[in-house]
């Protein structure tokens, strides 16, 4: 079981999913990643979301809107498995598809976030990929938004070679993970 560390529903449990490949976040990651973000009434792309457990701690610590993008099917039924047992009203949409298609769609329709979490697999090679779709589409990010990368410590300038339209505002290492925190250029 995952604990969501703050927030209004700081200590409920959500389940994790057994999709292959999902590594949740750790714990002290994510409250460190939550203690410095401001994310009250903001709207949330969450990518390579897994478990849901970067949603429901955004949503928990007064996100107005999350968006949760997953390809795994395993995964998204997890995640709304989840938030049915912790709040079924809570404004978090789950989209079952591949980042590639996900993100183009997003801008083409004119929908932009005011934070974007990634979290690829690590060592699987998703990063730089991930970061070309991301430079292709900035417009997913709105003015004054956020982007947060989650790598592996080994991953991190990978974050950095692909994030040209991008300023690094901030790189922090918790728990064996590095959040890359970066703004539109």
């Amino acid at each position: 079981m995952l604990t969501i560390t703050g927030g209004k529903f700081a200590r409920r449990m959500i389940k994790p999913t057994t999709a292959k490949k999902t590594r949740h976040t750790p714990q002290l990651a994510r409250k460190a990643l939550f203690d410095v973000i401001d994310i009250n009434s903001k709207s949330l792309l969450d990518l390579f979301s897994g478990s849901g457990i970067i949603s429901f701690e955004a949503l928990s610590r007064g996100a107005a809107s999350v968006l949760a993008v997953e390809i795994s099917r395993r995964a998204c039924n997890s995640i709304l498995g989840n938030k049915r047992g912790i709040d079924p009203s809570m404004d978090l949409e789950i989209l079952c598809s591949d980042f590639r298609r996900a993100i183009p769609s997003f801008v083409k329709s004119g929908i932009a976030f005011d934070v974007v979490f990634a979290d690829p697999p690590f060592d699987e090679e998703y990063i730089q990929p991930l970061m070309a779709v991301l430079e292709r589409n900035a417009e997913l990010l709105n003015l004054r938004g956020m982007l947060i990368v989650e790598s592996s410590v080994r991953e991190k300038d990978f974050v950095l070679q692909g994030a040209g339209s991008f300023d690094l505002v901030d790189q922090r290492n918790y728990a064996g993970v590095v959040f890359s925190f970066m703004v539109k250029k």
